[in-house]
């Protein structure tokens, strides 16, 4: 399995369509399955790291605005 080397949000996004297409088309052996839905999970866990931290980033911004 690739150790995950996307630093950024879009390019975790792109791995991860990549990959469903390669599932819905049949495109992966067998062998490979495995990779990549553990590569898939990965990616998933660190969008969704980057949503909360984001999230939680610009709620901090708002209650700043609010309080000025």
């Amino acid at each position: 399995m690739k150790k995950l080397k996307q630093k950024n949000y879009q390019e975790a996004m792109s791995r991860i369509e990549e990959i469903v297409l390669n599932l819905e088309n049949e495109e992966i052996e067998m062998d490979e399955l495995s990779a990549q839905v553990k590569e898939a999970i990965e990616l998933i866990q660190f969008c969704k790291t980057k949503l909360k931290s984001t999230s939680e980033e610009l709620n901090e911004a708002l209650k700043k605005l609010e309080e000025e």
